[in-house]
């Protein structure tokens, strides 16, 4: 299993460098950092992550629905069975998913992507509207 996070430019290493504090430094959680020089191949890059994670199940999360490296790794959906392809990186997220493979429940791999990106979804908070009157009790 592997969970590799790939964005335009440092997003990704941000993320999961983020997350390896956290929940500790996970070997099954990578990075690519895309555009971050000219040269980069972002075609490349996958294709070489793919041969190196061969037969693997991966989880892969991009920064951007509809942005040229969710759209590349759109591209293998049907030919890698494997590849479970998340859009909208993010640090709830990473941890979420990291936490839910780490127990090796018996959840299929549909199950725990969906209820991490549930439970991530809930971490997204406009704090300008809660009720700061609350005791530290009420949290």
């Amino acid at each position: 299993m592997k969970i590799l996070c790939m964005s335009h430019g440092t997003m990704a290493q941000g993320v999961v460098q983020s997350a390896k504090m956290i929940v500790g430094d996970v070997q099954f959680l990578e990075y690519i950092n895309a555009y971050v020089d000219q040269e980069t191949n972002i075609d490349h890059q996958i294709k070489t992550f793919l041969k190196q994670n061969n037969n693997q199940t991966i989880i892969v999360c991009t920064d951007l629905f509809g942005g040229s490296v969710n759209n590349y790794w759109m591209k293998y959906l049907d030919s890698e069975k494997n590849l479970y392809l998340i859009a909208g990186l993010s640090l709830p997220l990473i941890i979420e998913l990291v936490l839910k493979i780490e127990q090796k429940s018996g959840e299929n791999i549909n199950d725990i992507i969906s209820s991490s990106i549930k439970n991530a979804k809930k971490s997204l908070t406009f704090c300008n509207k809660l009720d700061f009157h609350l005791t530290h009790e009420e949290f």
